[in-house]
């Protein structure tokens, strides 16, 4: 079931966002680093894509690159907590900014699973050379959103960046062990991952409103099996 809530929220999504005029294409890989944060049932639809098109060895080997991670201080929605509590936030994180390993020749391999962080990157200008992506503040706060939509889908489950998680679940289903090559990263895939919280809220700008909530709705109102994307979250 989560699996079908996933597909249809970046199916929305991406409807939604094709009237930006992005101007990525295949082979531009600048946003394709080792910092993407993920949920544990994007993590789940991605070791399942790997496994089926890729196999168990790709995957150690992939796995077996990656750099250590400094610990994430805090996930989406615990950020959008803080701020609609008024509490002060401080965001200090030192990221790596890393090639992704399941990039090969500037193209994804696991593109058809990859996860929202790396589907909601963009820009509606080239960004290669150095170049900084640029982005309507409309699109920004949807994609908030509905980041924050995902990880109250994975609630008390995983949350981290994508490598981590990944690596943890490989882990747990018997993929990679820790008396291996791998004892070093899954040890600090342990301590650098947290927790996924329910929503508390979402942080959308009174200016853009107008344009992000009927995104919003649409994913609600989804039906799955007689039941609506917001009753299955909503546990009703």
């Amino acid at each position: 079931m989560k699996k079908q809530i996933l597909e249809i929220i970046f199916d929305r999504f991406e409807n939604w966002s094709k009237q930006f005029g992005f101007a990525c294409n295949k082979g531009c890989a600048v946003c394709c680093t080792t910092d993407v944060s993920i949920t544990a049932p994007e993590g789940e639809l991605l070791l399942d894509y790997i496994l089926g098109q890729h196999g168990v060895d790709w995957l150690s080997d992939k796995l077996s690159t990656i750099p250590t991670h400094r610990p994430l201080s805090q996930t989406t929605n615990e950020y959008a907590k803080a701020c609609l509590e008024g509490r002060e936030v401080e965001v200090n994180e030192k990221r790596l900014g890393g090639v992704c390993p399941l990039l090969v020749e500037n193209i994804c391999t696991v593109y058809p699973a990859r996860p929202f962080s790396c589907r909601c990157f963009a820009s509606i200008v080239c960004c290669r050379q150095g170049g900084n992506a640029l982005l309507p503040p409309e699109y920004l706060s949807a994609a908030t959103a509905v980041s924050q939509i995902i990880e109250h889908l994975g609630q008390f489950s995983l949350w981290g960046t994508l490598l981590d998680v990944v690596s943890l679940q490989a882990a747990a289903a018997g993929h990679i062990s820790d008396r291996d090559r791998h004892q070093e990263s899954l040890a600090a895939a342990r301590g650098n991952c947290l927790t996924a919280r329910p929503l508390p809220g979402f942080l959308i700008e009174d200016t853009v409103a107008d344009q992000v909530i009927p995104l919003l709705e649409e994913i609600f109102a989804s039906p799955i099996d007689g039941r609506s994307v917001e009753d299955l979250l909503n546990n009703r």
